[in-house]
């Protein structure tokens, strides 16, 4: 029946829905497969790094002095040196820890409880979940009037940079919450 309504000569015409004198991604990556995206690093929420000498390494790169983000990969195996969006290098981390108190707080969590016990976590827990829905509403009102949120919780973040000299590499501390991790660039 469309076929009938549509005539031959309108359905050759070309510049009803021309194609792109160019390929969208001129370069042929999508923005999705950018390193940014693919490890899927959050940007805004990472220790700043602060590198002062040229780090040089076996291919006759270097990376330049300057402030970068330090970012720990989700299965804690690795650190992201980042700069504006552009990951530049990808660390292996040799140590990890975790603070014991709040280790012991999910273990406190996780192991037989009395029922005093078990009752007074079901009341911080009905307690944090009322928290969540209002700052979920809160959040929405903020959306709606275009005005900013206030400060979410501090948290402390910290990333170093030191050179050894005994073994000729550059140490890498990375700190965030209850999370350190030590990388190493040989160099």
């Amino acid at each position: 029946m469309l076929e009938g309504i549509l005539t031959p000569a309108l359905r050759d015409i070309d510049y009803l829905a021309p194609c792109a004198p160019y390929p969208m991604t001129p370069s042929g990556i999508t923005i999705h497969e950018n390193p940014i995206y693919r490890y899927s690093i959050p940007t805004d929420e990472q220790p700043v790094l602060i590198i002062k000498d040229y780090i040089p390494d076996y291919n006759g790169n270097f990376i330049n002095p300057g402030h970068y983000q330090l970012a720990l990969s989700d299965d804690k195996e690795f650190l992201y040196l980042i700069e504006s969006k552009n990951l530049l290098a990808v660390i292996p981390v040799f140590k990890l820890e975790e603070n014991k108190n709040e280790l012991k707080k999910y273990r406190e969590k996780t192991k037989d409880l009395t029922k005093s016990e078990r009752k007074e976590l079901e009341r911080k827990e009905r307690k944090s979940k009322r928290e969540q829905k209002r700052q979920d509403i809160i959040e929405k009102k903020y959306a709606v009037t275009g005005a900013t949120l206030p400060q979410k919780e501090y948290i402390h973040m910290e990333a170093e940079l030191n050179y050894v000299k005994e073994g000729g590499y550059y140490l890498i501390r990375y700190e965030k919450g209850v999370i350190r991790a030590w990388g190493a660039i040989k160099i």
